[in-house]
């Protein structure tokens, strides 16, 4: 069987690892699912084993290590290089995962259309409120300036995510996500996140277990 990666553009001359930006996106993507379902790793690991990405994505541990390699996260023991390979095989998991939940993220996103039309806070939509106070739940928990950023702030980051996984939840979503990934701006990352950075031509950090 053709391997699923190869329905995505060739990555660019030169690139073997993922940046930080590119790894904080993904993992952001999937906090915004998480949120969405409340279903966490055994959702992406039954994506993973459908989509023939066990090699990249086969356990636990292994998305645990990936998803902690996001510069964003709190915990600095477990951030890790991201190779190219597990970085396409997030994105086709994602893809994957956002089509599963077309049809909330849909009613999600017509809530929300729904209270700017009548001027209503967000939150008080039952949808949209849930989805929002599951973001900036695990956000604050998880990230390093998750305590320091205002509640506007992250909401707008959580609906910035919901409306980019109704784009992903297309029949073309992964290579969209794809595209997406390799063109975008580096992101501001927190202070003394340059190594994740310098990991696309470099070293590597260390492999140690998150702890969440």
């Amino acid at each position: 069987m053709e391997s699923k990666q190869t329905q995505l553009d060739p990555q660019p001359a030169g690139l073997t690892t993922a940046t930080g930006t590119i790894k904080a996106q993904l993992d952001l993507l999937l906090l915004g699912l998480e949120s969405l379902s409340g279903e966490s790793s055994e959702a992406v690991l039954a994506a993973a084993k459908a989509l023939d990405l066990e090699d990249q994505i086969g356990d636990r541990v292994a998305l645990w290590r990936l998803r902690n390699a996001n510069p964003l996260r709190r915990s600095s023991g477990g951030r890790k290089r991201v190779d190219i390979e597990e970085a396409r095989a997030l994105v086709m998991v994602i893809a994957h995962l956002a089509a599963q939940q077309q049809a909330r993220i849909r009613s999600t996103l017509e809530q929300l259309e729904a209270a700017v039309e009548q001027e209503l806070s967000p939150f008080r939509q039952p949808l949209v409120g849930d989805y929002l106070d599951e973001f900036l739940s695990h956000y604050r928990s998880r990230m390093v300036d998750g305590d320091v950023r205002d509640e506007n702030s992250l909401a707008e980051l959580a609906l910035r995510i919901l409306i980019e996984l109704m784009f992903y939840s297309s029949p073309r979503g992964a290579q969209r996500l794809w595209k997406a990934l390799l063109s975008r701006p580096a992101m501001e990352l927190p202070a003394g996140s340059d190594l994740e950075e310098g990991e696309v031509a470099h070293s590597s950090g260390s492999d140690a277990l998150p702890s969440s």
